[in-house]
């Protein structure tokens, strides 16, 4: 059952149990209403759309906006006032669309590809330290390493400016608000560093692409554009890979069946990587969206100002969309998820983020065809956040 929210008395719906499970959640509000009133565990009331035809419309709505200044009274504390605007993520209309141009030098298809045979390369490492254990803690030495040495490699940052990422990111979305401002903070100031790294010794990177490149009007990209893009691209940029590798790990361990299957026919891994993404994606909410006009969402007014969710995962497992939602079907025709968002805001690096997954999976499971679990299942603990899932801990033996 639901909490309480103490101050406005409504439903909140991200408690203790969601995290360990969300799915029992969501299909008890699809069941109820397409949209539902609801308090964030951080504070703000919002209004949360769980059905697959209703997300899929409104991830392209452009009444729903990202930019804060739309809102009426939403108030989130945790995001440092310097990112909460000028960034890809928080931008609109031609804002937006002039920094997206900024982030696809990234992602074209072929950078993606010169990073393949180093992807292969730096999984390969990793395996061979998880051999050389005997096992471990997969979200340690494989989920969590393979994007984070990704983004590095994207973004150009130096060997000898080495940071703790993954504890950023876990702080950020841990729940705790002075631990998420304090990682926040220190995320800032790192990034001025690598700003100022890359100022004064440019590369063919990233970085050194947004702050030496100019755009259609010949206009750079300003500094808090450029420390608000490098900001959400360290957090975004391999957190929401972190996650989505560890639970497909945690799927394949529980369901040893279907490892057998990917194993034996690797050929079905592009596919299998689809489903695991619908079945059990990290991106559970998407990021908060603000109505610009008075609308109506499933029979519902909305004001203007007022503050909308999409539930990403509760569209994924809409049974009015997908047959059987809660089961792992590798095999299943329609896969059309929303794991990587659509629209104007879709993930930029959603190509390279399947590329990771297609060729950790496939090493992995060859490598060590006897891996299996060696904590129970019922152990496995989550992170506690609303927006994006991943496992803690994923111990196995080799």
């Amino acid at each position: 059952m639901a909490t309480k929210c103490p101050v406005h008395q409504r439903d909140v719906p991200f408690d203790a149990a969601f995290y360990a499970d969300p799915y029992p959640v969501y299909s008890a509000l699809r069941e109820d209403s397409p949209i539902h009133r609801v308090c964030l565990p951080e504070g703000p009331e919002v209004w949360l759309v769980t059905r697959y035809d209703d997300v899929t419309r409104l991830l392209n709505d452009r009444r729903l906006v990202r930019n804060v200044r739309h809102a009426k009274d939403y108030r989130n504390e945790v995001l440092p006032d310097f990112v909460r605007a000028g960034n890809l993520h928080m931008e609109d209309g031609e804002i937006h669309t002039r920094l997206r141009r900024f982030m696809n030098f990234a992602f074209t298809p072929k950078r993606i590809e010169v990073l393949r045979p180093w992807i292969v390369a730096e999984t390969t490492r990793l395996l061979d330290e998880i051999e050389k254990e005997g096992g471990g803690d997969l979200m340690q030495t494989l989920a969590a390493p393979l994007p984070i040495a990704v983004t590095v490699q994207l973004l150009g940052i130096p060997d000898d400016m080495t940071a703790p990422y993954r504890e950023w990111s876990d702080a950020l979305l841990g729940g705790v608000l002075a631990n998420a401002q304090a990682a926040g903070q220190s995320l800032i100031e790192f990034v001025y560093r690598l700003v100022e790294r890359k100022r004064e010794q440019p590369d063919d990177d990233l970085m050194s692409h947004w702050i030496h490149s100019v755009d259609e009007e010949g206009e750079h990209l300003t500094e808090q554009e450029i420390v608000g893009m490098a900001f959400f691209l360290v957090i975004g940029g391999y957190d929401t890979t972190v996650g989505s590798i560890g639970s497909s790990l945690l799927a394949l361990l529980t369901q040893p069946d279907q490892a057998r299957r990917l194993r034996d026919d690797p050929a079905l891994i592009p596919d299998a990587v689809e489903e695991l993404l619908r079945w059990d994606g990290s991106a559970h909410n998407a990021f908060r969206r603000f109505a610009i006009e008075d609308m109506e969402i499933a029979g519902t007014r909305i004001e203007k100002g007022e503050t909308v969710i999409l539930s990403i995962a509760s569209a994924n497992r809409d049974p009015e969309r997908f047959p059987e939602p809660d089961v792992l079907d590798f095999d299943r025709e329609d896969k059309q998820h929303w794991s990587f968002g659509r629209g104007a805001h879709h993930c930029p690096g959603k190509e390279l983020a399947r590329i990771e997954m297609q060729i950790m999976l496939d090493m992995l499971l060859r490598r060590f065809p006897g891996m299996a679990l060696a904590d129970v299942e019922e152990q496995i603990q989550w992170r506690p956040n609303y927006l994006i899932r991943s496992p803690r801990k994923i111990v196995v033996t080799v």
